[in-house]
């Protein structure tokens, strides 16, 4: 537990994300339209490698796949520094997309599974809140660092400068250890063998089929995220249209949303005592578009700021949702259920991301942030109306209006079959 953060404050010092796609445009060549193509390849590996990497994690053990994650990792990084081709770039993404496959999810899974060995399970958010603070902290200093080392050194030389953080991540992964399963059941069958990846991820889609706050708060945190990503492609188009260069300033402005993110990070175990997990994810819709329209309203380089909302949300999202989902998911599920919830988002970018690109390409900077919000804005209220409506009805809290014919009632409200983790799920609300 103690040396969990300082692992994410090493990995996370990737000094190249502030400028990844002025590389990508200038150094590699590659168009906005090419940059947005190659996400396929990307969000195929962790569209579809999701589950089994969770489900290899599930039975060889967390730590060895966090291992391997980092490895990759560092290939990635070299490779993307001397690609000078699509198909090269094509090459660090999907080497990019198997690292962060292997790591989501698992890393979770094993926070929980280490916490709950303590006895402190429900300890979680506070302690996701603040490794994802440090994690956060690290984006910040890299953000800031970031565009006056690519001046100094030049891009590609800061790219690979970013192997010493991951490398020192790898090292103090060699000090972890694996923590035990205590809860009822396990990734062994009766006999005593393993079970398959594809049993593992049979009896948790079988679990989410059967649970509908499961089933959709994954879908809910799929398409919340899903509703981020666009960020990250579009904040430094969205600088350079104002008239910056690669440079100080040009990385400076893209801290304020990691700085949000931290203290959002940090204040998810407030919010959660505070306002209750359900009621802050519930809210977070609504931000999204609200965020996405005032940036196309406004249009000017002081809408940097409406960015940091987005930053919050993200912060904020990841241990609250993960929390949810903890409580709801038995130990020898858990790695498995928490990269599907990982895989959800990344199947929506599946085709989602090529076509954003070539819209980009074709419209004005206030044109694409209306359309996130009308493409994201209805998606997002639906799903977490049936969330909500499913967690209450989960906790005995669902009240259904007397004028509701009693036929609908029974279609729309028909008792939902509980959670089958060793203990009843405890909320904060």
């Amino acid at each position: 537990m103690r040396l969990y953060p300082l692992f994410y404050f090493f990995h996370n010092l990737q000094f190249f994300l502030p400028i990844w796609i002025v590389f990508a445009l200038d150094d590699v060549g590659l168009s906005f339209a090419q940059l947005t193509a190659i996400g396929p390849a990307f969000y195929v590996i962790t569209s579809f490698g999701q589950a089994p990497a969770g489900a290899i994690a599930d039975r060889f053990g967390r730590v060895r796949v966090m291992r391997a994650s980092i490895a990759i990792y560092i290939v990635f990084l070299i490779w993307f520094a001397f690609s000078a081709s699509f198909w090269q770039a094509a090459v660090a993404w999907g080497l990019w997309g198997l690292s962060m496959v292997m790591l989501t999810g698992t890393d979770s899974a094993f926070l929980h599974d280490s916490l709950q060995a303590l006895g402190r399970s429900r300890d979680f958010e506070r302690q996701a809140g603040r490794a994802f603070a440090v994690r956060s902290f690290a984006m910040v200093a890299a953000t800031f660092i970031g565009g006056v080392l690519a001046g100094i050194v030049g891009m590609q030389a800061t790219v690979l400068v970013c192997c010493i953080g991951s490398g020192l991540a790898l090292l103090i992964a060699f000090g972890f250890r694996e923590p035990p399963s205590r809860e009822h059941g396990s990734a062994y069958g009766s006999g005593g063998q393993a079970l398959s990846y594809m049993s593992l991820m049979k009896e948790t889609l079988r679990l989410a089929g059967k649970t509908p706050t499961i089933r959709y708060s994954l879908i809910f945190s799929a398409i919340l995220v899903a509703a981020l990503v666009p960020e990250f492609y579009l904040i430094q188009p969205f600088l350079r249209e104002q008239g910056l260069d690669v440079g100080w300033l040009f990385t400076a402005l893209q801290a304020p949303p990691h700085i949000a993110t931290v203290l959002a990070a940090a204040l998810a175990f407030w919010l959660a005592v505070r306002l209750g997990i359900v009621r802050t994810l519930a809210s977070m819709p609504f931000w999204v578009v609200g965020v996405y329209v005032g940036i196309a309203l406004w249009n000017e380089l002081g809408a940097i700021a409406l960015f940091a909302v987005l930053g919050f949300a993200r912060g904020a999202q990841m241990p609250l949702m993960e929390g949810y989902l903890n409580r709801r998911i038995p130990s020898h599920l858990r790695a498995t259920a928490l990269s599907l919830n990982h895989m959800g988002w990344a199947l929506i970018m599946l085709p989602f991301l090529p076509i954003f690109g070539q819209f980009v390409e074709a419209n004005t900077m206030p044109t694409i942030f209306f359309g996130l919000a009308a493409f994201f804005g209805p998606l997002l209220l639906i799903v977490m109306i049936l969330w909500v409506r499913a967690d209450r009805q989960e906790r005995g809290r669902l009240r259904l209006p007397q004028a509701i014919p009693a036929l609908l009632r029974e279609v729309l409200w028909k008792p939902q079959q509980r959670p089958t983790s060793a203990t009843r799920p405890v909320d904060f609300d």
